[in-house]
């Protein structure tokens, strides 16, 4: 509307036009207003939501810290709130205040409670001031390239879509069409209005610095991974961190408020859940006898002054009051309510509950050739039986070596502080004194290696690596050094039953009903078989049988009278890549999917043993060392197969959608000669190989290119 006609005010249609969208607009606002103000705890509202119990209210027991002041968690690792140390380099301050007056409207569901009902305004500034002073700042690195696009394909394969919501705008490779959220996905606060680049950066490095209790995984990140997920976090576009806001500076502190500050903060306690340095958490609050007064104190309706005030709602209110009716009695046996509480269950699934939600489930990737089990993160039903102890703590810790499933794109997260705690809890609960061990023989030694292989055996290395040699077909992880990793007890009973431990596992059951299928070794008993394979893969040398012999140079291709052309993977020229080795030692990759030369080398030409004895199709790579990789070009031309001349040569047959072109490639006194012909318009965009001198003559419709080493 224009000046005058604010000035002249409004027709009584225009009136009620307005006054119509006061009404949406405040309807909108209200709908705002009532968003989610109760805490979000995962692990209770997937499996106690929508009923009152005692293992529901000992998840949020823990999880909303209330067993920090009271003590008596059925959790093994402690719930803690985050550091608080350089508060001052990593958020706002006007966001930080109106978190701490009401953290729902900072974090939609954040399970910190109210603190500062009742203070006053001065008192507020004062305990800003305290948390401002909080430690010595930060000097973040000044990084200098960033990208978001790449941040939001590392966001949503490396695990956070597990708890997290996925980005509107992402197409996960399963599932497609439009994108649901979970209603169990956790919310993010307004990045932009809490933090900066920089500071996130900062955080994904190292989150265990600032969220020590696991509940906030820690990935790890190199430093570019960090800066291009926080960049697509922040929909920072720009591919210049240096670009990107800052924090903003916080005032400078008055001394004596610093100190009233603290003051303040001791006095509610805030250490029983914060590390803060100069402040000591007060003694455990004992509550016994409290159940039935629970609703006049940090479970009150209101708040209550002096305590803190949780917005729960009458289910999360009744299932802790459940919890402390029965005097806390309810014990963890078998793990659900720590795997709950610590949203495990996002990830790994445990005696069929939990895994990855309907809607998270189709982010998770990686080789689908070894079905559900090459993308999705294994169960923990009975992981304490089935790891040995110092593998169990070294995948918590993030040992090298540890991380046996390259192929899954999700990663497992570090717990470091908490990795003693959990593998000596879980051996507890999972403990099977009664299962039957392996009685190993060492006469039984070459059974096992036979056993393994595929003259008469069992076929595992059909599907599974043995060390440094790739299996027959898919594929699965080594099994070469599984005696490191697991126990034999566990192994005697996975083998005897593989849906039993992960239904739709494509391991077939070799041993259906415990009866043997290969008579011939060791008479058919079943449990010397096992025993055997067992005792070679930890005392056999050697591979089982099976492996083609390969010797280094032994499936060497080496042209001689003629080129050789062989299709195949390889590494800088694709999945449909035409190799031509020339005799006298040049070579060619080819990229079939793009139309285009991608490498050439002198030297050795191909190694041909993964090829042709690999079902996993593994990329090659060339046997010389002299490699120089062609710069790709913006022309799309569409590939359409390839001619061999009398003498061998190849021309590659290329459209454009407008008009026929072709490469042929040749070998004269060394040199690679590539010709280019088209049939009409003008020249097509030509690249080279850096590193080689390049000859170009060019005659109507032909250019000749001509590489020869320096």
């Amino acid at each position: 509307m224009s000046r005058d006609g604010m000035k002249a005010g409004f027709s009584q249609p225009e009136k009620r036009t307005v006054a119509s969208l006061f009404l949406l607009v405040a309807g909108c606002l209200a709908l705002v207003g009532q968003a989610r103000a109760e805490p979000q705890v995962v692990g209770y509202e997937r499996f106690h939501a929508g009923k009152v119990t005692p293992e529901g209210g000992a998840v949020l027991f823990s999880e909303l810290g209330c067993a920090n002041c009271h003590g008596g968690s059925a959790v093994v690792v402690p719930r803690r709130g985050p550091n608080l140390v350089d508060l001052a380099s990593r958020v706002d301050r006007e966001w930080l205040r109106e978190f701490l007056r009401e953290p729902e409207s900072g974090r939609e569901g954040s399970p910190m409670p109210r603190m500062l009902h009742g203070l006053a305004d001065d008192e507020v500034e004062a305990v800003l001031a305290f948390l401002g002073s909080l430690g010595k700042g930060i000097q973040f690195r000044a990084d200098r390239h960033a990208n978001a696009e790449r941040g939001s394909a590392l966001y949503h394969e490396k695990g956070c879509v597990a708890c997290h919501a996925p980005t509107a705008d992402f197409q996960p490779p399963h599932g497609g069409g439009k994108i649901v959220v979970s209603p169990l996905a956790v919310a993010y606060p307004d990045w932009n209005e809490k933090t900066s680049l920089a500071a996130l950066t900062h955080f994904l490095t190292n989150p265990s610095a600032y969220r020590p209790d696991g509940r906030m995984p820690h990935f790890v990140l190199d430093r570019q991974e960090s800066i291009d997920i926080a960049s697509h976090m922040l929909d920072f576009q720009a591919s210049d961190p240096r670009e990107a806001a800052s924090v903003k500076k916080w005032p400078v502190a008055d001394p004596a408020r610093i100190v009233r500050g603290k003051e303040i903060v001791a006095r509610l306690n805030c250490a029983a859940c914060h590390a803060i340095p100069g402040v000591k958490a007060g003694g455990l609050v004992d509550l016994s006898g409290e159940a039935g007064k629970g609703r006049t104190h940090c479970l009150s309706v209101e708040p209550v002054a002096g305590l803190p005030f949780y917005p729960i709602d009458d289910e999360q209110r009744d299932s802790l009051l459940a919890w402390l009716a029965g005097e806390r009695a309810v014990e963890d046996t078998d793990g659900s309510i720590t795997l709950a509480a610590m949203n495990c269950y996002a990830c790994h699934d445990r005696d069929g509950k939990g895994g990855p939600t309907v809607e998270a489930n189709p982010y998770f990737v990686g080789d689908e050739a070894i079905g559900d089990s090459g993308r999705l993160p294994p169960p923990l039903t009975g992981i304490g039986h089935k790891l040995r102890s110092e593998w169990l703590q070294g995948v918590f810790a993030g040992k090298e070596g540890s991380r046996v499933r390259p192929y899954l794109k999700t990663e497992m997260p570090l717990y470091r502080a908490h990795a003693a705690a959990l593998t000596a809890w879980l051996q507890r609960i999972d403990a099977q004194p009664e299962a039957r061990p392996l009685t190993e023989r060492e006469s039984d030694l070459e059974a096992g290696r036979k056993l393994l292989g595929i003259h008469g055996g069992v076929n595992c290395i059909t599907c599974h690596h043995w060390g440094e040699k790739k299996s027959l077909g898919i594929g699965a992880l080594d099994i070469s050094a599984l005696d490191e990793r697991l126990r034999p007890e566990w192994f005697r009973g996975y083998l005897l039953d593989p849906a039993g431990y992960r239904a739709g596992t494509l391991m077939p059951p070799l041993w259906p009903g415990g009866q043997s299928m290969v008579p011939d070794v060791l008479g058919g008993d079943t449990e010397r078989q096992i025993a055997a394979i067992w005792h070679f893969i930890r005392k056999g040398e050697g591979p089982p049988e099976g492996f083609p012999a390969h010797a280094a140079g032994q499936y060497e291709i080496v042209p001689r009278d003629r080129p050789v052309i062989l299709r195949t993977f390889f590494e800088g020229a694709g999945s449909k890549a035409i190799l031509v080795g020339f005799p006298g030692g040049v070579s060619l990759a080819y990229d079939g999917d793009k139309s285009r030369p991608a490498l050439i080398w002198r030297g050795g030409f191909f190694d041909a043993y993964e090829t042709w004895y690999s079902r996993s199709a593994p990329f090659g790579k060339p046997l010389g060392e002299d490699v120089h990789a062609f710069a790709p070009s913006d022309d799309a031309a569409r590939f359409r197969g390839y001619r061999i001349d009398g003498e061998g040569n190849p021309t590659f047959l290329l459209h454009d959608g407008k008009r026929e072109l072709s490469e042929s490639f040749a070998v004269a006194d060394g040199r690679l000669v590539r010709v280019l012909r088209w049939t009409e318009g003008e020249a097509p965009e030509v690249t080279h190989p850096a590193g080689l001198d390049v000859m170009v003559k060019a005659t109507e419709g032909t250019l000749t290119c001509t590489y020869s080493w320096k």
